[in-house]
C-alpha cells in the first residue's frame, strides 16, 4: 500500500481558544488552519488539526481516543486492498482542502483515514 506516515492528527477540544495558545504558544507550533471551529499547527513534517466539540454531550471524550490520517502515494489501491482483506471501508471523498480519503475503523473502533493530497 506504500503507506508514508501520519498525515496528520485530529482531535476534539473542549475549548478551541485555549488550545490554540497551547499549541500556538507554548509549543511554539505554527498555525496554518485558523477557522470559526478548527484550527491546525505544523509541527516539523506532521501537522495537527483540533476542533471544537459540538458532539451531543454523550459522545464526548477526550484524552483516550484520537483520530489518526495517514497519508499514502496511491489513496485509490490502498482502498481497494483493504477492502479485498475483508476492512469495511468507507467512500471515496475528495475534500474542499485537498485531500482525496477514505475512513475504516479498527477491531477496537478507533477511526482510521487513508488520504492523498490533491494539490
Amino acid at each position: 500500500m506504500n503507506e508514508k506516515g501520519i498525515f496528520y492528527l485530529f482531535l476534539y477540544v473542549q475549548d478551541l481558544e485555549r488550545s490554540k495558545r497551547f499549541y500556538g504558544e507554548t509549543l511554539g507550533w505554527t498555525i496554518g488552519t485558523n477557522e470559526k471551529d478548527v484550527a491546525g499547527f505544523a509541527f516539523g513534517t506532521g501537522y495537527l488539526v483540533i476542533h471544537a466539540d459540538t458532539r451531543p454531550e454523550p459522545e464526548r471524550k477526550y484524552g483516550g481516543g484520537m483520530w489518526a490520517a495517514v497519508q499514502v502515494e496511491d489513496v485509490e489501491k490502498a482502498r481497494a486492498t483493504l477492502k479485498d482483506r475483508g476492512v469495511k471501508v468507507g467512500e471515496m471523498l475528495s475534500q474542499p482542502w485537498g485531500e482525496k480519503q477514505f475512513y475504516f475503523d479498527d477491531p477496537d473502533g478507533y477511526h482510521w483515514s487513508f488520504g492523498q493530497a490533491t494539490r
